[in-house]
């Protein structure tokens, strides 16, 4: 049988070169793919909801959004299986960040969400409230 001597780096340092091109590769494809927007929503075309800082809520807060083009807006409360219990508010947004009030002592203590529709957009975050 014939004994193959092969150090160490004779190994090591093609693999290393292989892995590191492939690296290279993959960051540049992602890096491409986020230039060209593939797979990625026009965002001017969609409303930022914000979550609130403090959970949970007692008493009136504020709900903020921003959007980049007017549209009609409306802010939901639902409760956890996603039913509608209580419409915020209702209103043709400008361009900017909008706060909206809302006294959480109109419902019962729980978990709900509130939910911000438009016509081509229906997104929520959860909401703790616990009125004393």
């Amino acid at each position: 049988m014939i004994a193959l001597r092969v150090s160490f780096f004779e190994v090591a340092i093609p693999v290393l070169l292989i892995s590191i091109t492939l690296l290279i590769l993959i960051i540049a494809f992602r890096k491409l793919r986020m230039r060209w927007a593939i797979d990625h929503p026009n965002s001017e075309k969609y409303a930022v909801l914000y979550s609130l800082v403090k959970q949970p809520i007692s008493g009136e807060v504020e709900i903020y959004y921003e959007i980049e083009e007017p549209k009609e807006i409306e802010i939901w409360l639902t409760d956890d299986k996603m039913n509608d219990k209580l419409k915020i508010d209702s209103r043709k947004s400008k361009v900017g960040g909008t706060k909206i009030k809302f006294d959480s002592k109109s419902v019962e203590n729980g978990r709900y969400f509130y939910e911000l529709r438009s016509d081509n957009q229906k997104t929520s975050k959860a909401i703790y409230i616990e009125n004393l």
